[in-house]
């Protein structure tokens, strides 16, 4: 498969007190650039239809709109501040609501733009020509008229991906998984989705972004996005958009490669009768299943090996999850913010890589998600914790190490906060089990080591032969972990050019 493409991660929706959210933008960019390749802060800027609501409260949007449109030469100057390419690159964008034709997010490729509010979606997919910007739908799978897509108006000139997957929830069919329930616009309509829309002939690529309104890119959980890059700069990362060298994330960094005849997700090609498809998916966790999907129906299925001795996982680079948090729930009257602060240590092994997994609650201005390396060894984290507007009710952070070692590596693990605790655990004992601590008796919170993830277990790579049933067809990747999180690569367009 072809090397010449970096994988990239970043979010390319979310939002802060810039519109009708939370936080600073200073904030947001501190997030982003503290854990993400790329972003985009898409500020709530209109709605053209929007209806009057019960008690007044249309306000709550009115007055984000204003913040955002006296606001905007501050966000012009921050966002090309953030941008260093090679380092971290920032696009200036913002959000169009629409009840009739579906939410759109405007995506610049430069500098210094400006807000623009029309009253139809054909005046703004215009303006977007004219300044090369990406025009992404998201929520896509709210029935028409409440802001979901509308699949009749669709062109792809500017719209070479959707938003699959973010906090809404999961837009591909209306009976997969992460179904709609945290708003009030109404759940998954068939006709709206993902696969209806590909039904129809529609081309497009595939996105996640968090639509965060807690100022947090990358919310873990809530969607990232991944790009095949050929470069970590604007134009690069823009270009592999445009292309549809993208694909969807819930939150774990999964890493995808998917080709069809030697072309890249997205891609539009020429086949024959057959077509060979080639797929590599290597996971942060334990791999359940990586799925082919050709015209809306499951194709093909690749399962990963589960029956690993000890020494063979351990022969391998493999992963460990620390997840910290839980602790006392609402009912307890006991919400409150939990600093943690680890110093870890690996001996007789080496931290090849880790993968930060930081939710975006509880929300806090001044506190910062840190991980940082002095050595080869070593890995030292400050974090946060709390109930209080957590994403789907779940308090905890992560983190995923990638260690090389064998059968003597031992895991020293010092907790300075919210106590001091310190542990070791051996890597046979995590490849027994989980390993859990408390920082005190019921019902504070707790730390745990999850049970080793070998890369026998974590990646998968494979191929498969198309038949070409129908002169024109598409093929898109799913995989999913055992954990629960997903990836969706673009679909490949054979007899489409």
């Amino acid at each position: 498969m072809s090397s010449a493409y970096q994988i990239l991660f970043g979010d390319i929706h979310n939002h802060n007190a810039l519109g009708y959210g939370i936080g600073s933008l200073e904030r947001s960019i501190d997030i982003a650039r503290s854990h993400l390749d790329f972003f985009s802060f898409t500020g709530h800027s209109s709605w053209h239809d929007m209806e009057p609501m019960e008690g007044g409260r249309e306000r709550r949007w009115v007055d984000g709109f204003h913040r955002l449109e006296t606001g905007w030469p501050k966000v012009q100057e921050l966002i090309a501040e953030a941008n260093r390419d090679d380092q971290f690159t920032a696009f200036l964008g913002f959000e169009w609501h629409s009840s009739s034709f579906g939410d759109q997010c405007v995506i610049f490729p430069n500098d210094h733009q400006p807000l623009f509010a029309p009253d139809h979606i054909n005046r703004l997919r215009q303006f977007c020509r004219e300044r090369n910007a990406l025009m992404i739908p998201h929520h896509l799978a709210y029935p028409e008229g409440m802001r979901g897509v509308n699949w009749k108006v669709f062109d792809s000139s500017c719209t070479p991906i959707v938003e699959i997957f973010s906090e809404h929830g999961n837009s591909e069919d209306d009976r997969g998984p992460f179904p709609y329930f945290n708003h009030s616009m109404g759940g998954r309509q068939t006709s709206h989705t993902v696969q209806a829309a590909l039904a129809k002939g529609l081309k497009f690529g595939f996105c996640a972004s968090s639509d965060s309104h807690n100022g947090f890119p990358g919310g873990y959980g809530e969607g990232l996005m991944a790009v095949q890059s050929l470069g970590h700069s604007r134009p690069a990362i823009f270009e592999a958009i445009k292309a549809r060298r993208t694909y969807a994330l819930t939150g774990d960094r999964i890493y995808v490669e998917f080709e069809v005849d030697g072309s890249p997700m997205g891609s539009g090609i020429i086949v024959g009768r057959q077509a060979s498809v080639h797929y590599n998916v290597c996971c942060p966790d334990e791999i359940d299943i990586v799925e082919l999907i050709q015209d809306g129906h499951v194709v093909h299925r690749h399962f990963p090996v589960t029956r690993i001795n000890f020494e063979d996982a351990v022969s391998h680079p493999f992963k460990l999850r620390l997840e910290w948090g839980w602790g006392p729930w609402g009912d307890l009257a006991l919400d409150r913010i939990t600093d943690w602060e680890f110093s870890i240590h690996i001996s007789d092994g080496k931290l090849l890589n880790y993968y930060p997994c930081i939710q975006s609650g509880p929300f806090d201005e001044d506190r910062r998600h840190s991980f940082t390396t002095n050595s080869e060894t070593d890995l030292h984290i400050r974090s946060y914790s709390g109930r209080a507007g957590a994403y789907r009710q779940n308090p905890n952070q992560s983190a995923v190490l990638e260690i090389s070692g064998g059968s003597s590596t031992v895991i020293n693990l010092q907790l300075m906060q919210p106590r001091q605790i310190s542990n070791s655990v051996d890597i046979r004992q995590l490849f027994a089990g989980s390993q859990h601590f408390r920082t005190g008796p019921f019902p504070k919170e707790s730390y745990q080591w999850h049970r080793l993830v070998p890369m026998q277990s974590s990646c998968i790579e494979g191929q498969y032969t198309v038949d070409m049933v129908d002169q024109i067809s598409y093929i898109y990747l799913r995989a999913r972990e055992k954990n629960g999180h997903h990836a969706w690569a673009s679909p490949v367009y054979m007899n489409r050019a």
